[in-house]
């Protein structure tokens, strides 16, 4: 999809004012992912709600969302992306109005799930038009600065979202988001450069239901598994199934087919593929140390909302300064370094959570949490570069859109697996710690041991029995943190297969 202008004929000032728009639909679209998890418990009463049906508010969200990513490509290469873009923001504001406003429980889903796929566009579509209006050498500027809305944006829209619903009510969570989504679609209109329509391009029905069916049930199973019992539910079985099935019928139809709804340039770019499999591995370390962290401080040491949220904050911070430093760092290393060092940061916060004992010091958790935040934000910019470097410039909306999905299902793959070590080794640790409770054993006997504890009272049973959980707990987090920590260490060894960060530096250097 080419411009009808290329990036050196934009000016410095409408760049400014571009990303200027680009940042608030940034910022609005992926607080309104975080924001509405702390909402929850109060739509919950105003619904009448059990709490399976309300966790169908972010359910049908995501699953919209992952759906509708994977047709930004097709869609931005239709209709032109300038008026995607703003038919994706003025789609997710007034989808916003309408959850305000929604007064049963099937409006709220329904409206939440249009909000989803009217913005799924937004972040693919923002990456691609950084990239676009800004030359080639300020590429890593330019995804610094956008890249701050990434970061900071699940941090502080949990707190957000807290403070608006505790001070007026949960709809503000979404009222919130009518005058900025307002504001941001007229810049968008009056500044961006429009593109041209790829209108020959026809859409690969039987690829793209494959794809859906497949993306749809893998987030069913993600999202629902742990509360239905994974494949002891009827559901989930067929849920599995179905995501399988989906995924062959697309791979071998992709194969086969002349014009696939995934185009072979993609496949065909090693750069690209590498790139995809590492922002997988990004996302996978991107929000579950998040929600770890978030359920250890409000769960096991009984930090309010807001306290905890704003001692998760200096993540935002740590992630802030990395955007800031890494086009400096880009003009002196080797991209490949610079992601590494990303990565690097995250697996040493995460092993360093791991052996935190059962009460963290705020000390501990605030310097854990910026030293994290800064990793996950270092890795973020020269990773997107390397990625996208050798893909030719009229697939680079499809790219992007790809590179989103990938994150978005690394994300969601990341935070299940880090629940379900959470969940299993919380049972172990409790049935091998409660193994030693014995008459027969000897430590129960001595004088040091605390008579709140005695064995000989159901009161000390109880008290006995609330100190093994708070301990099978502890040992559970650290489990899921260090889970965290070699994922990311995993994901370093693949950076140095990308090619072209050589190049890429010494073009810099030479500057």
């Amino acid at each position: 999809m080419a411009e009808p202008h290329g990036a050196e004929h934009i000016t410095p000032a409408r760049r400014a004012i571009i990303m200027t728009f680009i940042m608030m639909a940034t910022v609005i679209f992926i607080m309104n992912q975080t924001n509405v998890i702390v909402a929850l418990p109060h739509m919950q009463g105003t619904f009448s709600a059990t709490q399976d049906q309300i966790t169908w508010v972010l359910t049908s969200f995501i699953l919209a969302l992952t759906i509708m990513t994977a047709a930004t490509g097709f869609l931005a290469g239709r209709f032109g992306r300038k008026r995607l873009y703003v038919f994706s923001i003025v789609g997710f504001t007034v989808a916003s109005f309408f959850c305000a406003t929604a007064s049963t429980l099937e409006s709220e889903i329904l409206f939440r799930a249009l909000q989803g796929a009217a913005g799924a566009p937004l972040i693919p579509l923002s990456q691609a038009i950084v990239l676009d209006v800004y030359p080639k050498e300020r590429h890593g500027m330019a995804l610094g600065l956008w890249g701050v809305g990434i970061t900071v944006g699940p941090v502080f829209g949990p707190i957000l979202g807290g403070y608006v619903t505790e001070t007026a009510s949960w709809p503000w969570v979404f009222y919130f988001n009518l005058p900025v989504g307002a504001l941001a679609t007229l810049g968008i209109v009056a500044f961006l450069p429009d593109t041209s329509r790829r209108n020959r391009r026809r859409l690969d029905w039987l690829g793209f239901a494959a794809l859906s069916v497949a993306l749809a049930a893998l987030q069913f199973v993600l999202n629902r598994g742990e509360r239905l019992d994974w494949f002891a539910s009827l559901e989930i079985s067929l849920s599995a199934a179905a995501c399988l099935l989906g995924f062959y019928v697309f791979a071998i139809h992709s194969a086969t087919t002349p014009r696939p709804f995934v185009d072979r340039a993609l496949l065909g770019d090693r750069n690209v593929m590498l790139g995809f499999a590492l922002i997988f591995a990004w996302g996978c370390v991107l929000h579950s140390p998040l929600v770890l962290l978030s359920l250890r401080l409000q769960g096991l040491e009984n930090y309010p909302v807001m306290a905890a949220g704003f001692l998760m904050a200096p993540r935002g911070l740590g992630g802030v300064l990395a955007m800031f430093l890494v086009g400096p760092l880009l003009k002196v290393l080797n991209p490949k370094y610079i992601v590494s060092a990303g990565f690097g940061f995250v697996a040493l916060a995460t092993w360093y959570m791991s052996h935190w004992p059962m009460h963290a010091t705020e000390r501990e958790v605030i310097i854990t949490a910026f030293g994290f935040g800064f990793g996950i934000a270092l890795a973020w910019v020269p990773l997107s570069m390397l990625t996208f470097q050798t893909l030719n410039t009229a697939f680079r909306t499809d790219g992007t859109a790809f590179f989103n999905l990938l994150l978005n299902m690394g994300s969601g793959v990341g935070i299940t697996l880090a629940v379900l070590v959470f969940t299993k080794s919380v049972q172990i640790g409790h049935e091998q710690l409660a193994a030693h409770v014995t008459p027969f054993n000897k430590l129960f006997h001595g004088r040091s041991f605390p008579h709140l504890w005695d064995m000989g009272t159901r009161g000390g049973l109880k008290a006995l029995d609330s100190e093994i959980v708070a301990q099978a707990t502890t040992i559970a987090f650290n489990n899921a943190f260090l889970l965290v920590a070699l994922t990311a260490l995993a994901a370093i060894p693949f950076i140095y297969l990308l090619g072209g960060g050589a190049r890429l530096w010494a073009a810099k250097s030479a500057r």
